[in-house]
């Protein structure tokens, strides 16, 4: 074991260690650390993690982040920076060509590859990476990751008959609700984690008011009483920094050059590129915009996901790409802020979200933003967008066209009236409820009942 590791072990060994009677935050970061994206669900956990050291402090208590291995939840660290430390040896993560990605799944399924690793590690009867959690009653685990396949339930169970809590932090029901969205498979896993987290779940922190309602109705769905389930559901706001501009040196050339190539600053768009998120109606609308607004210019920003090969082809492809149109797939955090800095507005026409990060992001920076009409942008970005119908090419454009011949935006200005919480309001919010006695009464009452 190298002296690294060694001390990292230490460190485990004492965060899964009974402290007297110190309640314990065990949030579970199984799938963030499997993926090589800082964006989305991974981005929350991270901050979550990072930032609970300080909100959980003022309820006595201890943030323990934690992956689970054969079978176990295994403690993990923090490192002086609030970076989630891993107890597991494994090869880098590459962004590989999405279609390798793909067939790695395929030709190797995750689920069987860790029964091949438990097996093996009994049969040779190796050690545990980590020090596995022992659950106690001032506990709460945290189910706040995308661990959808993962098989923990039995252990999840256990914990609550040790009196555990459990909690779930529900970003979205969008697998359920709109199954067109993703692949059949996901659907199907997803719909399988919905039903055994929230027939389980002591509370559940919903990213918004909109996932809480969500939230509500399920919870009745499945059966539980709804005078003592709704009790249960609470709704917390997503965190946005705002930095200071980032340092030339921590933005690569391509993108400092593409934003500065022109007077005109370009219009931004950011999310996975994938059908949810609608960016294939953006070509259409600016083949309109650019036909009274020839200087306009786009960029997207965004991981090519489920389905969006055949938009990046159709950009790249394009007589205007290069100096009209740019798309980069692994924009840093800190890349991403610069492009913010930079643009002339945001582009959200996602057709389902749970919340809308991005638009909380760039109305935080005092951008203007374009939004498709959907509920949870209604709800973040209320007076300070400019909302149209998600599949409305003309409306769209209008829009744009006739900002840029009148110079009149028609929504109010972000700038002094916009306020969202940071990374360290939202998450002691989310304290709030892991903590709060409303959530203890009723889980008491609920499973008095039971």
């Amino acid at each position: 074991m190298s002296a690294r590791h060694a001390v990292e072990s230490v460190v485990d060994a004492r965060a899964a260690e009974p402290q007297g009677d110190a309640p314990r935050v065990l949030i579970d970061c199984t799938q963030t650390l499997a993926t090589i994206r800082h964006a989305g669900i991974p981005r929350v956990v991270r901050n979550i993690a990072r930032y609970g050291v300080a909100a959980s402090a003022r309820y006595g208590a201890t943030i323990v982040p934690v992956r689970f291995e054969d079978d176990h939840f295994l403690a993990l660290s923090l490192s002086s920076a609030g970076d989630i430390v891993d107890v597991v040896d494994r090869p880098p993560v590459r962004n590989t060509h999405p279609v390798l990605r793909r067939l790695h799944k395929l030709l190797v399924p995750r689920t069987i590859v860790q029964t091949i690793r438990t097996q093996w590690r009994r049969i040779v009867r190796r050690p545990l990476p980590g020090v596995p959690i022992e659950f106690r009653p001032n506990d709460t685990l945290l189910l706040a990751d995308s661990s959808w396949a993962t098989r923990y339930w039995h252990v999840v169970d256990r914990a609550r008959k040790a009196g555990t809590r459990v909690g779930v932090v529900q970003y979205d029901f969008i697998p359920h609700t709109h199954p067109e969205f993703v692949t059949e498979r996901l659907a199907a896993t997803y719909r399988g984690w919905m039903k055994n987290t929230l027939t389980r779940a002591d509370f559940v922190a919903a990213i918004s008011e909109a996932v809480a309602d969500e939230a509500r109705n399920e919870l009745q769905r499945m059966g539980r009483d709804p005078d003592r389930a709704a009790p249960l559901v609470h709704s917390f706001r997503l965190g946005a920094d705002v930095k200071p501009s980032a340092k030339a040196g921590e933005v690569r050339r391509e993108l400092r050059d593409y934003l500065a190539a022109s007077s005109v600053q370009p219009y931004l768009t950011v999310g996975t590129i994938e059908p949810r998120k609608n960016q294939t109606i953006l070509p259409a609308v600016f083949e309109e915009v650019w036909k009274q607004v020839p200087d306009a210019r786009l960029l997207v920003a965004g991981f090519v996901g489920w389905k969006g090969h055949e938009l990046i082809r159709r950009l790249q492809s394009h007589p205007r790409y290069g100096t009209h149109l740019m798309h980069f797939g692994d924009l840093t955090d800190t890349e991403l802020l610069h492009a913010y800095g930079h643009a002339r507005a945001l582009i959200f026409p996602s057709r389902a979200e749970g919340y809308g990060l991005p638009i909380v992001e760039s109305l935080s920076h005092g951008m203007r933003v374009f939004a498709s009409d959907i509920p949870a942008h209604r709800e973040v970005g209320g007076p300070w967008c400019v909302y149209f119908a998600p599949g409305d090419v003309a409306g769209l454009s209008e829009h744009i066209v006739r900002w840029e011949r009148d110079g009149v935006f028609p929504a109010e200005q972000p700038t002094g009236s916009f306020a969202s919480p940071t990374w360290q309001q939202a998450t002691e919010q989310l304290m709030q409820i892991i903590f709060s006695g409303t959530s203890a009464d009723a889980r008491n009452g609920e499973r008095a009942a039971a």
